[in-house]
């Protein structure tokens, strides 16, 4: 019931990826940034260890699609 971050970093760790912070709005959307993976990660695991408050906001892994 919970993400494997261990195998997750293992295969996609090194992987650039989309990440949207849902706190800010700009214009229509919300601004986007590029993100290694196991920054994202590291990011994911700060948040829920604090009660899922962060200093940065609250950061979505948008549109990354996973290839074989």
């Amino acid at each position: 019931g919970k993400p494997n971050f261990d195998h997750l970093l293992q295969k996609f760790g090194e992987a650039v990826v989309p990440v949207a912070n849902c706190d800010v709005k700009e214009y229509n959307s919300n601004p986007k940034e590029q993100l290694p993976f196991k920054e994202y990660i590291n990011y994911w695991k700060e948040y829920i260890k604090n009660d899922y408050r962060s200093s940065r906001g609250c950061l979505y892994l948008k549109d990354w699609h996973l290839s074989r």
